[in-house]
């Protein structure tokens, strides 16, 4: 497969409330799109995202490495791998997965258009149909809490994400909220998103265990892995890292320390399904269990996360890349259908979608690289 022609597009698109964690908060998307085209005319579509109080970037610099750097560098280029495509934006330039998770994305849904076949048929067997989705909870007050969480649990969502980290007693309370409020049969996982220190983080912890928690993720900076094991240790819910693991490298590392029961894989974050890929099948080899995070992604970045899941057995629990319904409006023709809280996979071929070429011109803005 050579690739012809290609661009990254920035999209705005506004958020219906702002989504607020322990980091920032967001009022609209930060993504870009990615089109890449083959000699054979067959349109390829990738989505990324940034946020800049966690990434350390924003939407020009993804735009910026996109399209400057990446792009121009498959272009002309026959690619007939993913290993190979890495390859090749590694060769360019170091680091920036988020940037190369669009230029991946985008290839891997040309490779499965040239083949008629889904996605998921590209990355590996699928193993299930539809894909169990988590509903969220971010940083609001715990009555608001509450009511977000029964709503999303009568949608049918089993597994609902609370975030916390920055107020410690109103955390504990959003949280005590959102358990009372529900049924034990849900599952609660909370996220810090690096908010706490060691010695807060141990005093919430040491009293929110009590509720019950399926996981806890990332309450210590990303840095702090040594924090981290030793919450590992004392505490007896499961804790998961996402900022502190990017790469393969990364997870090695919190694995060796003890500072990882559960690593959080994004899409975007990780670069691309081929390095999720090597981050689940270290994640395996390692008996560590994995799950599939998401960055508030439209339907193009939900699609191609769900097709990752159903091809990647280790995946454990339920997914949380419900980003489509935060917004206002979306990008495509024919959105992914979401049934008793889990999302239908889509079975045409590429990522399964059709892109509605009107609102990507519509939601588009003018960024300069």
């Amino acid at each position: 497969m050579k690739i012809v022609s290609g661009e990254a597009i920035p999209i705005c698109i506004p958020l219906k409330k702002i989504f607020v964690i322990a980091s920032g908060k967001l009022v609209h998307s930060n993504h870009v799109l990615v089109r890449l085209t083959d000699e054979n005319g067959i349109v390829g579509w990738g989505e990324t995202t940034t946020f800049m109080e966690v990434y350390g970037y924003d939407q020009r610099a993804l735009f910026h490495v996109l399209t400057d750097y990446l792009i121009p560098a498959v272009i002309g280029k026959k690619i007939d791998s993913l290993k190979e495509l890495h390859r090749l934006l590694d060769q360019r330039i170091p680091h920036n997965l988020m940037a190369k998770a669009g230029i991946d994305l985008a290839v891997c849904d040309l490779m499965a258009k040239a083949q008629g076949l889904p996605m998921w048929a590209v990355i590996d067997k699928k193993r299930t149909d539809r894909v169990p989705l988590t509903g969220i909870v971010d940083i609001v007050s715990p009555s608001a809490a509450s009511a977000s969480a029964v709503e999303q649990a009568a949608q049918g969502f089993q597994t609902i994400k609370v975030k916390i980290g920055q107020d410690a007693a109103t955390d504990i309370r959003r949280v005590k909220a959102v358990r009372e409020s529900v049924c034990d049969g849900i599952r609660l996982r909370v996220d810090g998103n690096c908010g706490y220190d060691r010695e807060t983080a141990w005093s919430v912890f040491s009293q929110m265990e009590t509720l019950g928690l399926e996981w806890i993720e990332q309450p210590l900076p990303a840095w702090d892995l040594e924090g981290m094991a030793m919450l590992a240790d004392r505490l007896k819910t499961p804790l998961a890292v996402d900022e502190s693991v990017y790469t393969i490298h990364d997870a090695k590392r919190c694995i060796a320390m003890g500072a990882a029961d559960v690593v959080n894989i994004k899409v975007p974050k990780c670069g691309g399904l081929f390095r999720c890929r090597e981050l689940a099948a270290l994640c395996e080899a390692s008996g560590v269990a994995c799950f599939l995070g998401g960055c508030i992604e439209t339907t193009p970045g939900m699609a191609a996360a769900i097709h990752f899941y159903a091809a990647t057995p280790n995946m454990v629990s339920a997914a949380e890349i419900l980003g489509p319904p935060l917004y206002t409006d979306d990008l495509v023709m024919d959105p992914i259908h979401v049934v008793d809280g889990a999302a239908v996979l889509p079975q045409l071929p590429g990522l399964g979608i059709t892109i509605n070429e009107e609102k990507v011109s519509r939601y588009r803005i003018p960024v300069s690289s």
